[in-house]
């Protein structure tokens, strides 16, 4: 086969030039990569971005001070040797914008050595599974150990170990041998919580203040956790503490383990055996860098303004004075802002002091001096408090006579009162108080209310007699008119405090027997279910009834009590039975006793008729219940809204005493107080026909 050779195929002169000046170039960029690569560079930062924290503003006329630390600085680089400069922009609108503030940096002292620099903190997550047992676990001890002595005495160190679940073994702390004893008494055993325990590194952190770190420790994937990997990392997001992962080893999870550190702007340290896992917990301790006290002189244009005061390290350089906002920072400050090429910068939002004037026509008024409560206060509300307690004591001392003291004590007061004054109605309580119980007894039953207050007091459950109780309400009115009359005006006691006491008095009785009502309501089905068993078992329904009062609580046993005592005295069953339910308000029991009396009129099973009552009213407290839930809220917020006045007007006239008192000593004053009584009044009873739902 013959070979075919082609003809050369000419090279126009266009690509010549083209080929040689590609060469030239490419020849010029290895010469310039070359010369730049043996020019040093400048300073850079360490691995990891760098970032600046403002704390503890302090403020004075014309200077602010702040505490200033860094994090994840290069090795042999220092606050102390960067140039700080503070910039302040007024955001109130005013000059001063973009002014550039002297400054002046020096080291800060620390609470450990007795100075007032800022808190630091730091939480080690301890990988303590089954995985880690053997050396891993004794070279991990030791790392951790060489890492509390590395870090500064001022930091305070907690642990918190890792196993089938997280245990806090140790809150922050600056004491170095509880954190050796809590490090040594580490032991390897079960699977790996590891999300579950930086959860709660996270929450011991927050309650520290300051520069805040963790620093975890992991051999392996999460195994047990609780806690998802994304919520982790959104709360490590919010919190503003750093993290550092150390990963030992091959099996660990290292896109978790990445995500982690990166959720707290930290980074990850990766160890294969003891020297490298010491090294990687020295690099960790290497964060905490010594923190410096700033202090910036606020010119003339800024005192008393807000401003957006910008921080800014570079490195290099000398340090120069710094600057510090004076006033307490809002809460608005923005944060910590990571820089490039060697510099890191943070802003914050502060308030400066404003220089004080003396004397002269503008010159501020002079600051209000508060009074506290008057002296005399406490010993005069102590003396008519003592007098209450006085009259309440003629009520309660009187002589008990056994298990039915209370009936004998009845009749006693009956044959004193029939055999004349000799004996009174103090029923052997001899003295001013006798003749104040004979007295009130005298008014009570010469108004014909004895026997309405004694229903009354027997719905409340309250074991007094009516003249007894008469007395007691006399006894709160009379101690509310001295109280108020020694806190407010004599003219305030006499017309305010007679009445709040005797009606204080009626609606804690009240409240007393809706108590006791709902508490029958709620016995009541189940009572009911011993009768209808009893009936099942060929009892009647007297016997039935008997049973019910010896195995009942109070108060179901004490008015069925009531109810068969009566119908030995000949009144029907079902007579007495009805004025056990209106002595408790109980229309159930009522609904009962007229299924009792169809009853007896057209005959029935009465065990089933009273079992089918038993299950309506279980069905309709149920219903009851569930109601309440659902108006649980709009309850609160109508008690809420109610007691906010009165609330704040307490609280005002107990600190505030001369700025209220026009309420009560003015006449407007008065009109307005009276119609913010009449509109809270009216509220109150608006929401509560709201809130109410009738089951």
């Amino acid at each position: 086969m013959r070979s075919v050779r082609f003809p050369p195929v000419p090279v126009r002169p266009a690509v010549r030039v083209l080929s040689a000046l590609f060469a030239v170039l490419l020849t010029c960029a290895v010469l310039t990569a070359t010369v730049l690569g043996a020019v040093p560079a400048p300073a850079a930062w360490a691995d990891g971005e760098p970032s600046l924290a403002v704390g503890a503003v302090r403020t004075t006329p014309g200077q602010a001070q702040f505490y200033l630390t860094a994090r994840n600085l290069p090795p042999g680089m220092s606050l102390e040797t960067a140039r700080v400069t503070v910039r302040a922009e007024d955001t109130g609108g005013g000059t001063g914008g973009g002014t550039v503030l002297p400054v002046t940096v020096e080291p800060a002292g620390t609470p450990g050595t007795g100075g007032d620099g800022p808190a630091r903190s730091v939480v080690i997550v301890f990988d303590a599974s089954a995985s880690m047992s053997g050396p891993p676990l004794d070279q991990a001890q030791d790392a951790a150990l060489d890492y509390a002595r590395a870090v500064p005495a001022d930091v305070r160190i907690g642990l918190v170990r890792v196993g089938e679940r997280a245990e806090t073994l140790l809150a922050p702390t600056a004491d170095r041998a509880a954190f050796t004893a809590a490090v040594r008494g580490v032991r390897a055993r079960g699977s790996t919580a590891l999300y579950d325990g930086v959860m709660a590194g996270r929450e011991l952190l927050a309650g520290e203040d300051g520069d805040r770190r963790l620093l975890v420790l992991s051999d392996g994937a999460d195994t047990s956790s609780q806690t998802s990997l994304d919520r982790l990392v959104v709360r490590l997001g919010r919190d503003g503490a750093a993290v550092d992962v150390v990963a030992l080893g091959e099996r660990t999870d290292g896109a978790a383990l990445r995500r982690i550190a990166e959720g707290g702007g930290g980074r990850v340290h990766r160890a294969t055996g003891g020297r490298e896992l010491a090294g990687a917990f020295l690099s960790a301790a290497a964060a905490f860098s010594p923190p410096v006290r700033v202090t910036v002189q606020v010119p003339a244009e800024l005192a008393g303004r807000t401003a957006r005061m910008t921080v800014e390290a570079r490195a290099g350089g000398s340090a120069t004075a710094a600057p510090a906002p004076a006033a307490t920072p809002s809460r608005t400050g923005t944060p910590p802002v990571a820089g490039s090429g060697g510099t890191a910068s943070t802003s914050v939002t502060v308030t400066f002091a404003a220089v004080p004037r003396t004397g002269g026509p503008g010159a501020p008024p002079a600051a209000v001096t508060v009074a506290g409560p008057p002296a005399w206060l406490y010993p005069a509300g102590g003396g008519a408090l003592l007098a209450a307690l006085v009259m309440v004591a003629a009520v309660l001392v009187r002589p008990h006579h056994g298990l039915d003291g209370g009936r004998l004590a009845q009749l006693e007061r009956l044959a004193a009162y029939g055999s004349g004054p000799a004996g009174g109605a103090g029923g052997g309580v001899l003295g001013v108080p006798g003749a104040a119980l004979a007295l009130t007894e005298k008014v009570v039953r010469a108004r014909g209310r004895h026997e309405r207050i004694a229903v009354e007091l027997e719905q409340a459950g309250m074991r007094l007699l009516p003249h007894e109780w008469t007395l007691l309400r006399l006894g709160v009115a009379f101690a509310c008119a001295v109280l108020l009359t020694l806190l407010l005006s004599p003219v305030a006691g006499i017309l305010l405090g007679p009445g709040l006491g005797w009606a204080g008095c009626a609606f804690y009785r009240r409240r007393r027997a809706a108590a006791r009502a709902r508490r029958f309501a709620e016995q009541l089905p189940d009572a009911l279910q011993l009768v209808v068993g009893s009936l099942r078992s060929g009892f009647s329904l007297g016997q039935a009834l008997a049973a019910l009062v010896r195995e009942s609580a109070e108060p179901v046993s004490t008015e069925f009590g009531k109810a068969l005592a009566e119908t030995r005295l000949g009144v029907d069953l079902e007579d007495a039975l009805e004025k056990a339910a209106e002595r408790t308000a109980c229309r159930d029991l009522s609904w009962l006793v007229m299924a009792i009396r169809i009853q007896r009129e057209v005959g029935g099973n009465l065990a089933e008729i009273m079992a089918t009552a038993v299950d309506t009213m279980r069905e309709r407290a149920r219903l009851r219940r569930h109601v309440r839930a659902l108006t649980a809220e709009g309850r609160l917020s109508a008690y809420v809204l109610i007691a906010l006045p009165i609330g704040i007007g307490g609280w005002m006239f107990l600190i505030r005493g001369e700025y209220v008192r026009p309420l009560y000593t003015e006449p407007l004053g008065i009109a307005m107080l009276s119609a913010a009584v009449l509109l809270v009044a009216v509220g109150s009873f608006w929401m509560s026909r709201l809130i109410k739902v009738e089951v």
